[in-house]
């Protein structure tokens, strides 16, 4: 039995620890001195191992950021702050009526302009201001050159409203108001556009749409054959001829397909001595003269007096 005043004994291995912690370093020999502190020193450096990977990773971090912080500003320099990537030439293509001036001036791309600053969209906005331009694209041709690829409208007609002659193209677009009809062009009268400028759209206008069909369903040949198309009435155009007839039309159709018998009439109406007033060709089948005078009656039966 154990007294109940007495601590209980240690386990050997306890007392061994005991022993070996509580001896006094004066009573310890130099060999056990070594080994304690050999194991001191190994617990430190443990201790703080576990700190080096992170520390080791900290440092990449940190010099993996400045390399690129370092290599971000040169490359900004090099970009940005030297002339190697400067617009040097700009190559417009696609103008046939627009001067290379007048693209290049809507444009507006500044020399010296960095090509990673061109905004293309916004030049393309600039170049399709102008009522000439159908489409564009901008476009990057090597390093320092842009080129400008414009696909130009078609003028079409002339609308004669008053003293003014507006050229109109393919699509409706009024192309200029300044003209006097100089182009070779077909003149069309009687259509009225209110309120209408230049590189405005009307090609819903019912007028317009008439007289484009007529226009580019008759071709050149015939086209050349007449001086003016009378639109006022949509449902009964009629038109002028160059040499001066007032003919009135059926159809499209038919115009086309009698053409070259109007022709021959007209020349037989010329030899002999008739001058028609108009020529209604909305008959069945034939072409209804209404002559103005005949050439004869105007003749004189008196010849002139030799002398002086």
């Amino acid at each position: 039995m154990i007294p109940m005043n007495q601590p209980p004994s240690d386990t050997p291995a306890q007392a061994r620890r005991r022993s070996f912690y509580q001896a006094p370093r004066s009573s310890m020999s130099d060999s056990v001195m070594d080994r304690v502190r050999t194991r001191s020193f190994r617990i430190r450096f443990q201790s703080m191992g576990r700190w080096v990977r992170p520390l080791k990773a900290l440092g990449f971090l940190a010099l993996m950021a400045s390399l690129s912080y370092l290599a971000i500003v040169q490359l900004k320099y090099l970009f940005f702050g030297t002339s190697y990537f400067e617009i040097r030439d700009i190559v417009v293509e696609g103008v046939a009526q627009l001067p290379r001036e007048e693209v290049l001036r809507l444009a507006g791309i500044a020399p010296g302009t960095n090509v990673i600053n061109l905004d293309r969209e916004a030049v393309r906005r600039q170049l399709l201001l102008h009522p000439m331009v159908r489409d564009a694209s901008v476009e990057l041709k090597g390093l320092c050159s842009v080129r400008l690829r414009v696909t130009e409208r078609v003028p079409l007609l002339y609308v004669k409203m008053g003293t003014s002659f507006l050229e109109i193209s393919d699509d409706g677009v009024i192309l200029s108001n300044t003209g006097m009809g100089e182009r070779d062009l077909p003149i069309i009268t009687g259509i009225e556009f209110h309120d209408k400028e230049v590189g405005d759209s009307v090609a819903e206008h019912d007028g317009f749409v008439e007289a484009r069909n007529w226009v580019t369903r008759l071709g050149s040949g015939t086209l050349s054959d007449i001086s003016e198309l009378n639109f006022a009435s949509v449902q009964n155009p009629y038109l002028f001829l160059v040499s001066g007839e007032k003919v009135l039309p059926k159809s499209l159709e038919d115009f086309k397909e009698r053409h070259a018998f109007l022709r021959a009439l007209l020349d037989n109406l010329k030899k002999n001595n008739v001058e028609p007033e108009y020529l209604d060709m909305r008959a069945p089948s034939d072409i209804v003269v209404k002559p103005r005078r005949a050439r004869n009656s105007m003749e004189g039966t008196t010849k002139p007096r030799a002398g002086g």
